[in-house]
């Protein structure tokens, strides 16, 4: 239906669903983030449609507006090596957000659509402690996961990711909890909590 109201002005054209044309990334882009606005208070950044950008069109297409995206790698294939589809994957997070973390979302807390790779560049420069929360790539139903920055004896940084959190974890235990109570083994085997910035550098305790 998204891709039919997108394309198509003529109602009950059902020629449409027999070769479905492509669409733009100009004219996805801005549909996706009109149904993120629509279950929620915000839409998404250019920064989160780049990563949806390169996911779709792959990195040497370069976000061309004109890039076009057929309807069944939209819809049926899996998006790059995973897979399930994309737009059951964007599904399963927009349902993540609306049951468990519409407000973090809201508020801007959650980076969400980033690569492993733009994760590393931004923080990369960060305090130690510094972190980012991001959804998983691999999960259809819809999880999310955080990554950390440390340094090592020579200055070099060292990132840290936990297992994505899924739905069914975050009915048990919510991801503002599951961040001030998680604990790694430090020196001398105590646990201390690494987490101490929401990137780009809010204290964990005021985000």
């Amino acid at each position: 239906i998204l891709w039919y109201n997108m394309l198509t002005t003529e109602p009950k054209n059902l020629k449409f669903f027999l070769n479905p044309p492509a669409a733009k990334w100009s004219q996805l882009s801005e549909v996706l983030s009109w149904q993120f606005s629509s279950v929620t208070k915000r839409g998404l950044n250019q920064e989160q449609l780049n990563m949806l950008a390169d996911k779709l069109l792959g990195a040497k297409a370069q976000r061309n507006p004109e890039g076009l995206i057929p309807w069944t790698k939209f819809c049926k294939q899996g998006a790059n090596e995973k897979t399930f589809p994309f737009w059951l994957w964007i599904e399963g997070i927009l349902d993540l957000i609306k049951r468990h973390l519409l407000s973090l979302w809201n508020d801007g807390c959650i980076m969400g659509f980033i690569s492993k790779e733009r994760e590393k560049a931004l923080l990369s420069d960060k305090c130690p402690g510094t972190f980012l929360l991001r959804f998983s790539e691999s999960s259809k139903e819809g999880a999310i996961t955080f990554t950390w920055i440390e340094h090592d004896v020579h200055d070099k940084p060292v990132y840290h990711s936990v297992e994505p959190y899924t739905k069914k974890e975050l009915t048990a235990v919510s991801l503002p909890d599951i961040i001030r109570t998680y604990k790694v083994m430090a020196a001398e085997n105590i646990p201390e909590n690494p987490l101490r910035f929401l990137y780009p550098n809010i204290p964990k305790d005021k985000s």
